[in-house]
């Protein structure tokens, strides 16, 4: 079964990560190829989203407004969707659970099941 997997974050570990070395950057980069080189059998698909982040929400009734940052009622900032292949919930879940950026106060990962239609 498919499952999407949505890292989020909030603006102080993006201003955190900034702020850091190019040396602590490489590394928080190195922990995630290693992730999905760890996982990368049960990923199917994903993206990570463009960084600054910048936003058009669209409204029932009115046109996009253009924002920086995280959407507009949000403080958390979607960072990315990962397709994941698992045969349970529970499954996608433990390898959610290993998600790099996890040992950062204020990041969290939402594992969403795909609805099929038949």
């Amino acid at each position: 079964m498919q499952y999407l997997m949505l890292t989020y974050f909030d603006q102080a570990i993006a201003d955190a990560y900034e702020a850091s070395t190019e040396a602590d950057q490489q590394k928080e980069i190195d922990q995630h190829v290693a992730w999905f080189a760890k996982y990368g059998d049960q990923i199917s698909g994903g993206h990570e989203l463009a960084w600054p982040r910048r936003t058009a929400a669209i409204r029932a009734g009115s046109g996009p407004v253009i924002t920086d940052g995280p959407f507009l009622e949000t403080k958390e900032i979607l960072g990315g969707v990962i397709a994941l292949e698992a045969d349970s919930l529970e499954a996608a879940a433990a390898i959610a659970q290993e998600w790099p950026s996890l040992d950062q106060p204020g990041a969290y990962v939402e594992v969403v099941p795909r609805h099929v239609r038949e």
